[in-house]
């Protein structure tokens, strides 16, 4: 009995020495954190733990870097796809602002030029535009409904497109400036000359100024307008800027080449005298 009362006695007296030994070590802890002094206990466990610790957090931190993507590729690519359409969406935004903006300036700019006009102009549409190769004409969506006759003058407000040559109620042919069959009479705009001639087209974007004096005083960068004669189109109409003069054969005359006033291949709306 006596044997098996002293191993249990030595127990307890072993919990009792670990206990008071926790207690004394935690007395001892406190004592030194109220004195504001350094804890041998402490500074030795996280001496211990310090390496350890540290040496998971960077295996953590290696492991994230390497593996990070796996996780984050995903939602990068959706998110990449999102800001891809919402920047396609802007960019198309942007385009028909851009386009509703000039369309507003242009016709801004048709209005001013309506109102200071003297004569009543009707504002016509392009329903076609060269139906045939060999001519260079224009089908409005104007007609003789609208008081639109046979050679009824038809331009823009940056100058003379040219003349109407075929009427239906609701349309109207309009023979262009560059047609080969056309020809208007010109007069250089310029004070000091006046010289007088006939612009006619070559189905090209050039006009050919003919019939002029050799000594015609005429110049690269003069103005040529409507002279007014043969009563088609009334005098001071703009058809274009000289590009360059040149001497006929035999020295009898002179011809100009004419840059049209009027852009024929980006023409939206005309504008009919009837």
């Amino acid at each position: 009995m006596r044997s098996e009362t002293k191993p249990q006695a030595r127990r307890y007296w072993a919990a009792f020495l670990f206990l008071l030994l926790g207690t004394l070590i935690g007395g001892w802890h406190n004592r030194a954190a109220r004195l504001g002094s350094s804890d041998p206990v402490v500074g030795g466990v996280r001496g211990v733990l310090a390496r350890p610790v540290g040496g998971l957090h960077s295996a953590s931190q290696w492991l994230g870097t390497q593996t990070g993507w796996l996780f984050r590729g995903r939602g990068l690519n959706a998110e990449n796809r999102r800001l891809r359409e919402q920047v396609a969406q802007l960019e198309g935004e942007a385009a028909a602002l851009r386009e509703t903006q000039a369309n507003y300036q242009r016709l801004r700019n048709d209005l001013g030029f309506i109102q200071s006009s003297a004569p009543r102009l009707l504002v016509a549409g392009i329903v076609a535009r060269k139906t045939d190769p060999k001519f260079d004409t224009l089908v409005i969506n104007r007609g003789g409904r609208d008081g639109v006759k046979v050679n009824s003058m038809v331009r823009t407000r940056n100058g003379l497109v040219g003349r109407v040559f075929e009427v239906t109620p609701g349309t109207a042919s309009v023979l262009m400036l560059t047609d080969q069959k056309s020809g208007v009479g010109g007069r250089v705009q310029r004070g000091s000359s006046r010289s007088v001639g006939v612009c006619e087209g070559s189905n090209s974007s050039r006009l050919d100024f003919r019939y002029l004096p050799s000594d015609a005083d005429i110049k690269p960068g003069d103005l040529i307008v409507t002279s007014g004669l043969g009563g088609v189109f009334p005098p001071g109409q703009l058809i274009g800027t000289v590009e360059s003069v040149k001497a006929d054969e035999g020295n009898v005359g002179k011809t100009a080449v004419v840059r049209p006033a009027v852009e024929f291949d980006r023409l939206e709306e005309v504008y009919v005298q009837p």
